[in-house]
Parts: C-alpha cells; structure tokens; sequence
C-alpha cells in the first residue's frame, strides 16, 4: 500500500475534503506505478486507523476511487485496483463508473445478489429454442437465413413483428414495421434520424440510463421535463418544448424506467395534443407493454403520424434474442431503415426467423402469459418481506412501483445518500443502482435506489437480497458501516 499519510490526518494541509484527497493519493499510486492493477487496498477499518480518520470517511474516499474508475470491489474478497483496460470512462450522461459495468449473471449460491439489471426467467424459453433451431436446421431455409438480406429485414419477419405490434393495439404493415438489433439499436436510429449533435431531445427528468450514455455518445442534449404520479405533465412538456426547440421526446410511459409508472389514458391523449399542437415527433419505448393487461393505448394509436414506437424480443421473450421491433411513420421508413443499414446491415435472419416461429406458433404468447405471472409473485414477496422490516420504522417507505413492473423505486430515509447506500448494499451482498444513475441534466432526484426483481437464481436468491436490502434501509449508515 502506498503512504497516503500526506492526504489526510492532523497535519494535513490540503485544500479538499478529506475523502478526496484520499483519492487523489490513490490516483496518484496508480499512475506513478506504486499501485498496479489486482493489488489489494487495506480494508476500510484498517485505512482509517493508519491515516486517522473515520471509516465513514475512507468509505467516501474509496465511493470517489471507484467513480473515477481507479479501484473495484468484490464481497467477500475486497477492494483492488482496476486494470485501466477495463475502465469505462465517465461521461455525462452514462452511469457512473462503479456501476457502469453491472453483472450480468450471478450464480445460485455465494456471490452478489444482483438486482442492478432485469434479468426475466428463462422457464418455456430454453425448450422452446432447442425446437425451433431444430426445426429451422431441417428446413430449406438455411441458404437463405445464411446470407445477406435487405436493411429492412425479411418480409416474412416483418409480417410476424407487425403482428406482435397487434398485440398492444398498433396497426402496421410490413411497409411499417422494421427490424432492429434489440430495442436500444431501434432507439439509437430514431435519436440519429431525429436530432444532430448538439440539438436537444426531451425527456422525463430520470430516464433509462441507456439512453443516457446512447444520447452522449451521438452528442445529443437530453432536457428533462417534470413529472407527477401519472407521467409527463402536459404543461411541462408545453413549456419545454417552447424553451428548447427540440427535435423530438423521447418518452416511456408504461411501466417506466425506473419509475415503474404506468401513464392513464386521459393523459396520455393530453400529452399528445400538445405535440400534435406542436408537430414535435415522439419516440415511444414500450419494451415492456405486453406486461400489463388492460393497458392504455399506446401514443403511437394516439398520434400515428408522429409517433416512432420501439419495443422488442429481449424483455416480452428472452433476453439474449435480440430483435427489435419499430413502428414508424410510412414516410419515414426509408429514413430509418437507412439507419439500419449504416449501423449493423441487417437484422441477423436466424434472430428473425426465431422470433417469427415463436410469434405465429403461439411461444411468444406462453412466455408472456408467464411473465406476468412471475412478476407478480416476485412482486408479492417484495411487499411482504419489506412489510414484515419496516413494521417498526414508520420512517421507512417500501418499493414503489406498478405491480407487473420488474423495476422498483426505493426512497431512502434521512441520513441516506443513494450512493453511501448503494456501496453498503455491495458490501452486504446486493448490487442495485442509485437514482443519480437515472437523472437527466441538472436534475437530482431525492435519495433513492431502483432495484430489480427479476433477479437470476429465483425467489431464493431474491428473497436473500430484499432481506438485505430492508435491513439496510431500516438501520442507519454508521451502525451498518461498521458492521460490513
């Protein structure tokens, strides 16, 4: 370990707060060599005894290290310095650098509960792929879901997407429906086709971090617009799109992420009166409309002319198919397939073909059918086991969200900070993400965290991480600090 007694203690005489300097010291190490990537910090308790401080402060400093992209954590092993290879670099609109890289998968038993990502069940989708490949390899169509096709995707593909699009209620075409590589490409291609570097978007104050790093990577300006319980408020939207000049929104108005609001009906024909009045396109992220029953319309059956709609395989099927599915105006088509063409191609065929099969022989129907069931019950055992924590800390709020939303938004009590919470959660054993994650601008949402529930591993390792996260919530953070 290097000598950082100069950043911190009685003698100290530096101008930052002392966690900062902590940092800057650990800066400092890396770059001249004295720490090198794997080496080992001392513990939290350890640090502070050697330089004189509290462990909260070291706990502060090493939050700032792991935002900077220096050092990264492991529970049960520790704290060690990151190779810079595997640095993401912060930008403005991307998640910060200690939760730029969630886990994607966590085992049964030991490791972090991880519910920083959804991650739906995959029950009727493992069987039902081992099927359709074999089907699809004793075909005739292997010489062509081989080769290349046209950006827009095969006809017969796009016949199947805009029968799915049916489904929440949108009448397309195959002159209407285009293929993309996942729900994110499709968003990529309407935020490029739209806007030009510079130029503003508009959006809910938090939003997808996604899109967040996807507007910064094509210097786009996201502007926020505010909010109340049921969505976009249509004299805010009035006003932003008065102030800004945008070039479209960009909104998720059922079960919103992170959020987890589903947008009435009677404001969303509001919200669409005002762009219609203004004539200002709208991108609709709906990659989780199959989920809720009863739903209210889409905007796209609202304002057809103006709406580019975007959802997908990935959370109504499987994760890892990844085809997205847009809804566009008849004259912007040519725009966005261009889109397509320029950034991948094509849809991979055998990706397209699976979501056909699966659509038209009722799979995609089974697997959603069962979404709803499993986010439910998830859902259920969130409630009860926040409720059985917080009896006695009235002070407490539990997840707030729509009951078939994956996403849960937790309120944290005073003296919380979302990102002190989120780096005690990691040490105790759960990954999730702060709402400044999620903030758009120079908006700063209060102290929140948005967790998961479609955790891998089941109910048990999700009832293993809630129990966690409750008695974090329900404690306060020096009790816990010095615990962990």
């Amino acid at each position: 370990m290097p000598d950082l007694s100069a950043a911190a203690g009685p003698h100290s005489d530096r101008p930052l707060a002392t966690y900062k300097a902590i940092a800057d010291a650990i800066g400092s190490a890396v770059a001249d060599g004295t720490l090198k990537p794997g080496d080992r910090l001392p513990t939290h308790r350890d640090l502070a005894w050697h330089l004189k401080v509290t462990v909260t402060t070291v706990t502060r400093a090493y939050q700032e290290a792991r935002r900077r992209g220096l050092i990264d954590g492991e529970v049960g092993r520790g704290t060690f310095v990151r190779d810079p290879e595997d640095t993401m670099a912060a930008a403005p609109n991307s998640l910060p650098a200690a939760s730029a890289r969630p886990v994607m998968d966590t085992p049964e038993d030991g490791g972090p509960v991880n519910l920083s990502i959804n991650c739906p069940p995959l029950t009727l989708q493992r069987e039902a792929l081992a099927h359709t490949l074999a089907d699809i390899s004793r075909s005739n169509m292997m010489q062509q879901l081989l080769s290349y096709q046209y950006e827009t995707g095969m006809r017969e593909h796009r016949e199947a997407a805009a029968d799915w699009l049916g489904r929440v209620g949108i009448h397309a075409t195959p002159h209407t429906a285009l293929l993309t590589c996942g729900a994110q490409h499709a968003n990529s291609i309407a935020f490029t086709t739209l806007a030009r570097p510079g130029e503003v978007i508009l959006t809910e104050p938090t939003t997808y971090p996604g899109t967040k790093s996807m507007a910064a990577q094509h210097g786009v300006r996201l502007e926020p617009v505010a909010v109340d319980e049921h969505g976009l408020r249509p004299d805010a939207l009035d006003e932003a799109i008065r102030h800004h000049a945008p070039r479209a929104l960009y909104t998720m108005p059922l079960l919103h992420n992170p959020l987890a609001y589903v947008t009435p009906e009677h404001r969303l024909r509001e919200i669409a009166a005002v762009l219609a009045r203004h004539s200002l396109p709208v991108i609709e992220d709906d990659v989780y409309g199959l989920l809720v029953p009863d739903r209210p319309p889409p905007l796209k059956c609202l304002l057809p002319d103006l709406t580019i709609y975007v959802t997908g395989t990935s959370k109504s099927m499987a994760p890892g198919l990844r085809v997205g599915i847009m809804a566009v105006p008849e004259m912007m088509f040519s725009r966005m397939a261009a889109g397509v063409r320029a950034s991948c191609w094509m849809v991979p065929p055998v990706m397209g073909e699976v979501m056909r099969r699966w659509v038209q022989d009722g799979v995609a129907d089974a697997i959603t059918a069962e979404l709803r069931r499993d986010v439910q019950e998830r859902r259920a055992e969130v409630d009860a086991l926040f409720a059985e924590a917080t009896a006695f800390a009235p002070h407490v709020e539990t997840p707030q969200g729509h009951p078939y939303s994956y996403h849960l938004w937790l309120p944290l009590p005073a003296p919380w900070r979302a990102e002190s919470f989120v780096a005690t959660a990691q040490r105790m054993g759960v990954l999730v993400l702060p709402g400044e994650s999620f903030a758009v601008g120079r908006h700063r949402p209060p102290p929140a965290i948005r967790l998961c529930t479609g955790t891998v591993g089941g109910l048990t390792r999700l009832r293993d991480g809630i129990r966690l996260l409750a008695r974090a919530v329900t404690s306060q953070p020096e009790d816990l600090m010095a615990m962990v």
